[in-house]
């Protein structure tokens, strides 16, 4: 049987590990009659900070990049969330507007549900409430570590430390190289706090030294422990 249009199936909140994790059938059931679902392109916006946050966002297929509008053009990437993950719920929690904008970084379908049923399901479910905080804090703390790092690395150190973190979070393709994840050297960029053409030297660095190979949006990692050695130093400070 289809899921009608706009309605959410089971498979999809159990695609979403909190959500399938923490909810009972009865808040699933309520979270399916609640939602609706939108398939955006690569690149198309699907909220602004300036935006109040009327809806939280689940992600089914896709990922989503996170940023800050800033002055001058320059808007950093703040992270990038992938399919199980939910957006758009920390100006849910505070009833104001998105604490951030919200991109497709490739063609994404999300489910949105109204930002009243999903503070009233955490009203009612303590578990899922502190889950919620709980990845929230593990967020601060990763974007207070990128911040101290910006701070104190090179562009060589920054440049590793982004490739490194782009493994953490999505892993590698089944040749167990490649980068399970297509980026725009601007994306990189930002991501790495470094200027564009600062990023390219040194990716084109990388590749003299056999570290990587980097094709358009590809990038495969050939030497990762020696990628791991350039940020060393601040791994252990971090650790």
């Amino acid at each position: 049987m289809k899921t009608p249009p706009g309605i959410i199936s089971t498979d999809v909140i159990n695609k979403i590990p909190l959500l399938e994790e923490f909810c009972t059938t009865k808040q699933k059931q309520i979270l399916q009659q609640n939602s609706k679902h939108h398939f955006f392109k690569k690149d198309e916006a699907i909220f602004f900070d300036f935006q109040p946050a009327h809806f939280v966002y689940l992600i089914e297929k896709g990922k989503v990049k996170l940023w800050k509008d800033g002055i001058h053009s320059n808007n950093p990437i703040v992270s990038i969330s992938k399919e199980g993950g939910i957006i758009g719920f920390r100006g849910a929690i505070q009833n104001s507007n998105y604490v951030l904008c919200a991109t497709a970084l490739e063609d994404s379908l999300l489910h949105f549900i109204p930002s009243s049923v999903f503070i009233q399901l955490l009203q009612e479910n303590h578990q899922l409430h502190l889950k919620i905080l709980w990845t929230y804090i593990i967020q601060l703390n990763e974007t207070e570590r990128r911040l101290r790092n910006m701070a104190e690395m090179n562009v060589r150190e920054k440049t590793a430390d982004c490739l490194l973190m782009m493994i953490n979070e999505f892993g590698l393709e089944k040749n167990n190289s490649t980068l399970n994840i297509k980026i725009s050297r601007k994306d990189l960029a930002s991501i790495a706090g470094i200027s564009v053409d600062r990023l390219v030297k040194q990716l084109s660095e990388f590749e003299e030294e056999k570290l990587i190979t980097a094709s358009g949006q590809n990038i495969n990692l050939l030497n990762l422990e020696k990628l791991q050695h350039v940020v060393a130093p601040f791994i252990a400070i971090n650790s």
